[in-house]
């Protein structure tokens, strides 16, 4: 049975058996609409050939707030117990939980997004410091506050390493891309000279001298979304985010991106997995020889 069939049927049922009301019929009609778009556009067309982890990818595709996402996860958790008894197949969505109303999903940014927010706009002293601040944070995946506390004497630009002083005092190493390199440079030369009162250990400090603090970052980085016209619920974790996204988009590991986001336990990393499962399958789909057809 197609997906759109057991749509068709499942809102006959909430509307004529159920009797729900009509917005709540048009609310699920909404929610399950834009999911099956998402499973046809991602090649699934038959209801028994929804998976779990199908499921769970769009659900991080969604990129919306916890209470609307828990909202759609209700929805079609009803929709494929309803599909599971009627149509006598396996429900995927047994174990779909809701998300803690606190929990924070990961936003973050496309390339271009990334591209935009990291162009100079002029020659200026911010400019430069933003670009070299905003490069380093993004193309090493820092906490805002490593990036605060981050000292000159833990960037080498020769060797084109950061290390970085993370969470429980651990350190790691982190390469950096050229980019980056050519932002601290121009910042270094052009800006930070003429700041540097106090002879500062720290790297990025302020027209006093004086290292930024966390919020100031903030600050920094919601104004400049709003200048260059994207997302003001962009944050400085959604660069730290950015930086894991496109780092397993590009096909790096998952225990590459958890050693150079610093995170102690794989199980923090893994809310990343939605592009990394996306990989698997379609590298599972392309090369496992179960799934090649025989040459005649």
């Amino acid at each position: 049975m197609t997906l759109e069939q057991a749509l068709d049927e499942y809102i006959h049922y909430i509307t004529a058996v159920d009797q729900k009301s009509i917005k709540t019929i048009q609310s699920y009609k909404n929610d399950l609409n834009q999911y099956i778009a998402y499973l046809t556009g991602n090649g699934i067309e038959k209801i028994e050939d929804v998976t779990y982890e199908a499921i769970h990818n769009y659900i991080y595709s969604m990129n919306k707030a916890v209470n609307t996402i828990n909202h759609s996860i209700v929805t079609i958790r009803r929709f494929h117990e309803y599909c599971a008894v009627n149509f006598s197949i396996q429900n995927p969505a047994i174990y779909l939980k809701s998300f803690n109303k606190q929990t924070k999903l990961p936003h973050y940014l496309s390339i271009q997004d990334i591209n935009s927010l990291l162009e100079y706009d002029d020659n200026s002293d911010q400019e430069i410091l933003q670009v070299a601040m905003f490069e380093t944070i993004y193309g090493c995946g820092l906490r805002v506050s490593e990036c605060a506390s981050l000292k000159i004497k833990q960037v080498s630009l020769k060797q084109k390493i950061l290390k970085v002083k993370g969470k429980g005092n651990k350190e790691r190493l982190i390469p950096m891309n050229q980019r980056n390199i050519e932002a601290i440079e121009k910042y270094v030369n052009f800006v930070r000279k003429k700041r540097d009162f106090h002879k500062s250990p720290y790297l990025f400090i302020n027209s006093k001298g004086k290292p930024f603090l966390r919020e100031e970052i903030h600050v920094m980085l919601k104004k400049r979304c709003a200048k260059k016209g994207l997302d003001t619920r962009i944050s400085t974790h959604s660069l730290r985010h950015s930086f894991a996204t496109h780092l397993l988009d590009g096909n790096a590991d998952l225990r590459t991106v958890q050693e150079l986001l610093g995170h102690s336990d794989i199980s923090t990393t893994q809310i990343y997995t939605h592009i990394q499962n996306k990989r698997l399958k379609d590298a599972y789909a392309s090369f496992h020889p179960g799934n090649r057809k025989e040459k005649k």
